[in-house]
Formats: C-alpha cells, structure tokens, sequence
C-alpha cells in the first residue's frame, strides 16, 4: 500500500497585527441633558451588507485578505488533484482521499495537501491481472494535471511492476507451450503405436494360411 499525494508547503501564515484601536472626535463642550438626541441619516440609511464588508476590513489587513484568497486558491487545487487519483485508481483506492489543513487568518480551515491510499501490491498468481493493475495504478499517479514528486516516484514503480509482471507471463506462457508441445509429442506416439498393431493385425489375417493350421484333432489319441 502506498499514497499518491499533492506534498506542496503550505502557505506562510500571517498574524493579525491589525490595531483594533480607532479614535474617534469627542466634542470638548459639557453635555446638556435637556438637549434632545439627533440622527445621523447616512448611518440610519447605511446597507447592511455593506456595513458587515467594513466591519470584515476593519477586523484584517490587506495583507490578510490576499493570504486568504491564495489560501481559496490553493483548497480548490488541492482538491481537485486528490479527486484525479481518486477517480482514476477505482477499485484500488483505500477509502477517500485525506487532507493537511492550514487555519487562515479568517479562522477558517483550507487544505494545503492531501493524499490518496491506493493497493500496489501484485496480483498472486495472476501476472496478467498485474499487468493491469500497474497499469491503472500508474494512470491514477499521473491523473492531475500537475502530478506530485511523490506522485511520478508511484508511477515509475508502477511501470517496474509491470515490467516484472511480462516477464512472469512470459516464463509461464513458454512453459505451456513446452507441456502442449509434449502432449502433443506423446498423443502421436500413443497414435503411431496403435496404428503399428493395426498394421500388424491386418499382415496377420492377410499371410494366414488354412492349411498351415493344426487341427486339435490332430492330437487326439
């Protein structure tokens, strides 16, 4: 059993270092407590979701929010290439594919690499069955668009797999065609002696003579 991953690093970190600290303009004049309370028309008519957009910059920094785009980018690459090997190694796969996590600056969890487990083993006793399965096994390394190290290293295992696998076929194809040659060999003998003592029964009954023969009553007393 072994893996066919996406092994890349995963993206540097970035603290929030953002001050949350704003000041604000106070007016240096006492309160009047009989004053009444006035309304401020371009926050009472502000859009919600605009507000929530501030709100989301004023908490990370520029900075912060391109890491969290690279970080969306690379979630969705990573998936994808898990999703190649997991497609293309069929039967083999060992379950579904696993994924190393980053947390990012939003507090959210992207995967920065993943890997699928697949069977590489030989088929016992079925070299043919084995050329097969390397064959699917090395289409499942090379699947992505953008195969891995690790992923290329499966692969050229899978072909040295193979390779062994035509060899095995080979020896096993050219000892069965050595024992049908024999039997062979063997059912022309069996038919060349049974067609000898044809051959002898029909020169028997042709060179028989009748006056050759002794009656029993010859013997008799």
């Amino acid at each position: 059993m072994t893996t066919i991953s996406d092994t890349s690093a995963a993206l540097p970190a970035i603290q929030n270092t953002h001050s949350q600290n704003h000041s604000s303009a106070t007016s240096k004049a006492s309160p009047d407590t009989n004053q009444q309370p006035t309304t401020n028309a371009a926050t009472s008519t502000q859009n919600p979701t605009e507000k929530t957009t501030i709100y989301a910059q004023d908490k990370l920094t520029l900075e912060q929010i391109q890491q969290i785009e690279k970080l969306k980018q690379r979630d969705q690459e990573v998936r994808r290439h898990e999703a190649a090997h997991l497609a293309a190694a069929g039967q083999h796969a060992n379950g579904g594919p696993t994924f190393k996590y980053q947390r990012g600056p939003d507090g959210k969890n992207y995967s920065v690499g993943g890997e699928v487990s697949i069977d590489t083993g030989k088929v016992a006793g079925d070299a043919q069955a084995t050329i097969q399965k390397a064959r699917q096994i090395r289409s499942a390394a090379l699947a992505p668009a953008d195969p891995s190290a690790q992923d290329r290293q499966v692969a050229a295992a899978a072909t040295q797999m193979e390779a062994e696998a035509r060899i095995e076929l080979q020896q096993t194809q050219t000892e069965d065609t050595k024992q049908t040659l024999t039997d062979e060999v063997v059912k022309d003998d069996d038919k060349s002696v049974e067609k000898q003592k044809q051959t002898s029964a029909y020169e028997a009954i042709e060179n028989f003579n009748p006056e050759q023969t002794i009656s029993i009553f010859d013997f008799v007393a």
